[in-house]
């Protein structure tokens, strides 16, 4: 089947003319139908990139080109249940690019390539550096890729990155979000509070800093702190997801009374996998996430943390911009408040069995 815009249009509902006027920046055309557009081409291969300005072969387009590198596996961001929070965060970036006539160029990319000098890397700097004016990164990607981009292009990322402390970054503030889970537990009652989480084949940075918060916080409230009921955390960890799930089971019927996820996914799987041994959120033990995206498939509304996506967009955007025009300013690190979303995942210590 051929890939252009009228497989888009179809597969999105939309007419191609909406599709065409996404990749000219169109005025009249909705960042989030945009942002759609965008995501849909690029999981499908599509080349979006508009026509050459004086029609020659490898000569740049008319405005600036970001690059959007998105590191995920293809069936994680392309989970039907679960909306990706990479594709949360192209409403803000396509906004943005829209407001000052930026040209997108996104991608996804394998979290398992780890090098500039094969792979998709290879072929992407072939085919199209000399187009990029700079890169955004949605999720961890290896050291070595952040370090080798950002000695070719001004660089933005929109979560931290391991061993990249020059490199822009705007993200959420992961402490002020876990703290907040943390306290709305306290106040229900509970006092043995675990932390489960997954691995990842990038080592995800944003789970050490949510971490470190739950440690924090714990800490600072007076209550116990228990590596027993830390799960999928450590290098040294050798028990698989299923085993780390009978240890939280297990844990749970020992005491654990409410367990904090880094992630939506990780606490949606989590439930779905409990719910299997008869034990219910809300009812036999209390559960929260952070990220504020709901799960088509599950019977809980999660109480998280909601991610304001489209500012952190807009906002990475826009220092990128900024980067695009002095290179060399002060590295900016800023961090954004969520907020908490309520549901019915966590519950009074008096409703725990």
């Amino acid at each position: 089947m051929e890939v252009n815009q009228q497989l888009i249009a179809d597969k999105l509902g939309i007419s191609r003319t909406t599709v065409s006027r996404c990749f000219t920046n169109h005025p009249g055309i909705n960042p989030d139908t945009r942002a759609a557009v965008f995501s849909l081409a690029s999981k499908l291969g599509y080349n979006y990139l508009e026509p050459r300005s004086n029609g020659k072969q490898g000569s740049r387009p008319n405005r600036k080109t970001i690059a959007v590198l998105i590191c995920s596996a293809v069936e994680e961001y392309n989970r039907s249940d679960y909306e990706s929070p990479g594709f949360q965060l192209l409403p803000g970036i396509s906004e943005y690019a829209q407001l000052k006539k930026l040209q997108l160029d996104i991608h996804i990319i394998d979290p398992r390539e780890d090098n500039l000098d094969k792979g998709t890397y290879k072929k992407l700097l072939k085919d199209k550096k000399s187009l990029w004016d700079g890169v955004l990164f949605v999720y961890p990607f290896p050291a070595e890729v952040i370090q080798g981009l950002m000695r070719k292009f001004p660089c933005v990322s929109l979560v931290e990155q391991f061993g990249a402390q020059d490199l822009d970054c705007i993200d959420v503030d992961h402490n002020r979000g876990v703290s907040h889970l943390i306290q709305r537990l306290i106040d229900e009652g509970h006092r043995r509070i675990g932390f489960f989480s997954r691995r990842y084949s990038v080592e995800p940075l944003w789970v050490y800093r949510r971490f470190s918060a739950f440690v924090e916080k714990v800490t600072r409230s007076g209550l116990q702190y228990r590596p027993e009921d830390v799960l999928n955390l450590y290098k040294d960890d050798t028990y698989t997801l299923e085993e780390s799930y009978q240890k939280a089971i297990q844990q749970t019927k020992n005491g654990v009374t409410a367990w904090i996820c880094p992630a939506d996914h990780i606490a949606y799987d989590f439930m779905s996998v409990f719910n299997q041994y008869g034990l219910i959120a809300g009812k036999d033990y209390s559960i929260t996430g952070f990220d504020g995206i709901s799960n088509k498939a599950s019977q809980f509304d999660l109480t998280t943390i909601q991610i304001p996506y489209r500012e952190i967009g807009f906002q990475a955007a826009r220092r990128l911009n900024d980067l695009l025009e002095s290179r060399f300013s002060a590295t900016q690190h800023v961090y954004l408040n969520g907020k908490i979303l309520a549901g019915n995942s966590d519950a009074q210590i008096a409703s725990v069995a």
